[in-house]
């Protein structure tokens, strides 16, 4: 016995027809579904799990951010000591070869550059005293 099914023709609705109203073959409420959990996973994804883990991820890629920093800081610090001082030399010849004074908010910038770049140079000595006064304690680890 040959039995085989086939699905049911439809026909667009006309003047005196008004269609079969079928649903078109392959649509299931299955994958409906599933369109719909899917959404909803990413909605609730994007609400309610990422506030819990934005905070997290950020802290730790400061964390690593700032260790590689204090890591960077004698190298950093003399590329900084080298770019004010070269800064300085060019606006001093820049100077001498044109004859006019450099502008208050060029020397401006300059000392304020300056006097970051000798904070930043003499932070080695600063560090105790401002970890100190913040409480921060810096535990030994010959000790332990």
């Amino acid at each position: 016995m040959d039995v085989t099914h086939t699905p049911p023709v439809c026909t667009l609705p006309s003047g005196d027809n008004p269609g079969c109203g079928c649903k078109p073959a392959g649509s299931s409420g299955a994958a409906k579904a599933a369109v719909v959990a899917a959404g909803t996973a990413a909605a609730c994804t994007a609400c309610c799990v990422l506030p819990f883990t934005l905070p997290a991820i950020v802290l730790a890629n400061i964390g690593g951010v700032l260790t590689l920093l204090d890591h960077a800081h004698g190298w950093v610090t003399w590329l900084a000591i080298a770019a004010v001082a070269a800064a300085w030399l060019w606006i001093g010849r820049q100077s001498m070869r044109t004859g006019v004074r450099p502008r208050s908010s060029t020397l401006a910038m300059m000392a304020f550059a300056t006097a970051v770049m000798i904070l930043a140079a003499s932070w080695p000595l600063l560090k105790p005293t401002v970890f100190h006064a913040f409480g921060i304690v810096k535990k030994n680890p010959e000790k332990s």
